[in-house]
């Protein structure tokens, strides 16, 4: 015997073009597993399958709905609208023009004329005129021009319309700023520490963690654990900006932030700008003096053994100069300050001077860091002890605090082991002994380091001195449902009717002859009698037990069905032969710990009292058509307890019931 839990319907899905990869997220209580999956995909096909891959017939919008049933019977649905979109994207060169630029023609086509209109950014930059407006018959064609660095530059196209509606591309395009050996010039950030972020933990629409704290240099890796998600940033535009589309179980996905500050970001589709549903923040700080190593590579064809200079900002680098590593791909290293200011860097050939390739670096402005800021947010996590105290959790997010840690005052006394450190994650729980008055206290966190970086909350506690009160105790079965039977005249309408057990039967009188609803039960639970009743009136049968109910009209009808007569048939809603048995209670003064049911004397579990002082819970018995004692017991404090007797509908009542007659039709034959 167990506590029933609600089953909950939830999937994704992956890029939305005519074929669609279909993932169940769906969840159920381990003791109840989810045994039937129904798809209906809108398009007059449906699919009993977890993780259905479908091709619809057309590009259109689609009412995609999820059923699930679980071994119990618990049912939930969830219905979620696919539009169909899908791109091409192409880009055309030119040649390097006079300022070392390359010509961009970008055509972007709506494969399934459903886009509308589409953000075209390139290098993580929205190209002027976005949204454009674009069609199957009308694709957007976009004259563009990047520089002729030698590098790939990235293409991403966004639908503002389906927001899983994306697409990307790289273009690799030719170094215009070199007529000799060297090119492809880059400056990037040496390789810091790789800090992972889980897409979909634990199968839900999270971000894991939701705030990473890094040093520009560090990369970012979006880790998909879970499918059907995007990370996407608040930024639409700049270096900071990125978008990885939605993707699933397996991609991986690289974000280096090139300033300092806060760099919120989202999912699409489970997630908005502004921390809206899924979302989470990278907090991005310039490293210690506010110095930058820097990667500077290149490429040669040739390679003089006199080596090459690095010049930055026309100074030489007194280190070099440096020695070619052969042919190919070079690296060579410097260091620069996060002064927010253009440096210019030089690689020059010691041989041949009059070869050499130049680029700039935009350098981050250290002094846009993110100052000292906290969050806090405290709640009870456990019962009271002897003193009369309870324990609470205080949770601090820490966004740059200082290297001393942090203070917990409690109506402002200090607690016992402040100064506490900060967890390297940025959010930090401790754990502090609280009065368990009832009353309202104020929680207030401090930065040793920066004392005016503060924050606040309040917490209500449990009072430990208020004598615990489980009253009101009710105990049904069944849902409670109505079922309507209209008393015409010399007919019941209809005449058989078949309800679960808990449900009534309400009788509506609308001739003009009066007629009675009578059982052919005359005594116990199960029999009624309305009298003889007109137009007009109602009346309700009484909560009936499992099996067949035969009744009657006076003076139109008798018992065993004759003339005017009706039958109700009760079915319990079993499951293994057991029937789930509501029980609603008021409770005050309650254990932390919440309480204990038993039924029959037998332990069933443990559950947490509603917040509302009204609790219900739901609570599987056997259903053999016998009394059954139901306890709610405090799980601190035995002598707090109520207990009440109801018995269950039979699982095994018969429901099915035959009815004979027989007489002579003819004469007598020749045997």
């Amino acid at each position: 015997m167990t506590l029933q839990a609600q089953c909950v319907a939830n999937w994704t899905f992956d890029d939305t073009n005519l074929t669609i990869q279909f993932t169940d997220l769906s969840t159920s209580p381990a003791n109840d597993p989810i045994v039937s999956w129904f798809w209906d995909f809108d398009d007059n096909t449906t699919s009993t399958q977890q993780n259905p891959l479908h091709t619809f017939p057309a590009p259109d919008k689609y009412n995609v709905e999820l059923t699930i049933t679980t071994q119990s019977g618990c049912e939930d649905k969830l219905k979620i609208k696919i539009e169909i979109c899908e791109f091409s994207i192409s880009v055309a060169q030119g040649n390097c023009d006079a300022n070392g630029n390359i010509p961009w023609t970008i055509t972007v086509f709506d494969l399934y004329d459903n886009a509308k209109e589409v953000d075209i950014s390139v290098d993580g930059a929205l190209l002027p005129g976005s949204p454009f407006t674009i069609s199957a018959a009308n694709p957007v064609v976009v004259n563009h021009s990047v520089t002729g660095d030698g590098l790939t530059h990235p293409v991403f196209v966004q639908s503002t319309h389906i927001a899983t509606c994306n697409e990307g591309i790289n273009v690799l395009v030719e170094d215009c700023g070199t007529t000799c050996f060297l090119s492809a010039l880059a400056v990037n950030f040496a390789a810091g520490t790789t800090h992972t972020v889980e897409v979909g933990f634990g199968g839900n629409n999270v971000f894991m963690p939701a705030q990473t704290t890094i040093e520009i240099g560090d990369d970012v890796n979006f880790s998909w654990v879970d499918s059907g998600h995007s990370s996407t940033s608040d930024a639409t535009s700049g270096p900071d900006a990125w978008n990885s589309g939605v993707l699933n179980v397996g991609a991986q996905y690289l974000v280096t932030i090139q300033n300092p500050g806060l760099h919120p970001f989202y999912c699409i589709p489970h997630g908005g700008p502004g921390g809206a549903g899924m979302s989470g923040t990278i907090i991005a700080n310039c490293p210690p003096g506010n110095q930058f190593l820097l990667d500077i590579t290149f490429n040669t064809t040739a390679a003089n053994p006199a080596g090459f200079d690095l010049i930055v900002d026309g100074i030489t680098d007194p280190s070099g100069p440096f020695n070619y590593n052969g042919t190919g791909p070079q690296l060579v290293q410097t260091i620069l300050p996060g002064d927010g200011q253009t440096h210019t860097i030089e690689i020059k050939d010691v041989a041949t001077p009059g070869c050499f390739i130049s680029t700039t670096w935009n350098a981050p402005n250290c002094g846009a860091a993110p100052p000292c800021s906290l969050s806090v947010s405290a709640q009870e996590s456990g019962g009271c002890d002897a003193n009369d105290n309870v324990p609470v959790d205080v949770t601090v997010t820490a966004i740059n605090p200082g290297n001393s840690g942090f203070n917990v005052k409690v109506d402002g006394n200090l607690t016992p082991g402040s100064p506490y450190g900060y967890a390297p994650s940025g959010t930090t729980t401790v754990t502090i002994n609280v009065s368990g008055d009832g009353q309202n206290h104020l929680i207030e966190v401090n930065d040793v380091a920066e004392p005016t970086c503060t924050a606040s909350t309040n917490v209500t506690t449990t009072n430990c001195v208020i004598p615990c009160s489980i009253t009101n105790l009710t105990l049904t079965t069944g849902s409670s449902q109505t079922a309507i039977v209209e008393v015409k005249d010399f007919e019941f309408v209809p005449k058989h009717v078949s309800i679960v057990s808990g449900d009534i039967v309400e009788w509506h009188w609308v001739g003009s002859v009066q007629h009675s609803s009578t059982s052919d039960a005359t005594s116990g639970p199960d029999s009624w009698n309305s009298g003889l009743q007109s137009a007009g009136a109602v009346y309700q049968s009484p909560v009936l037990s499992a099996g067949i109910h035969p009744y009657y009209c006076i003076p139109h009808g008798g018992p065993g069905g004759v003339g005017m007569s009706g039958t109700i048939t009760v079915t319990a809603p079993c499951t293994n032969g057991e029937v789930v048995v509501t029980a609603v209670f008021d409770a005050t003064g309650g254990s932390f710990n919440g309480f204990d049911v038993y039924v029959d004397g037998a332990f069933v579990g443990n559950y947490a009292y509603s917040g509302t002082g009204t609790t219900t819970v739901n609570i599987n018995v056997a259903g053999d058509g016998q009394s059954h004692t139901i306890e709610i017991r405090d799980a601190d404090d035995a002598t707090c307890t109520a207990s009440g007797n109801i018995v269950t509908p039979n699982c095994n009542a018969p429901t099915c019931q035959l009815t004979v007659t027989a007489s002579e039709n003819g004469g007598c034959d020749a045997n």
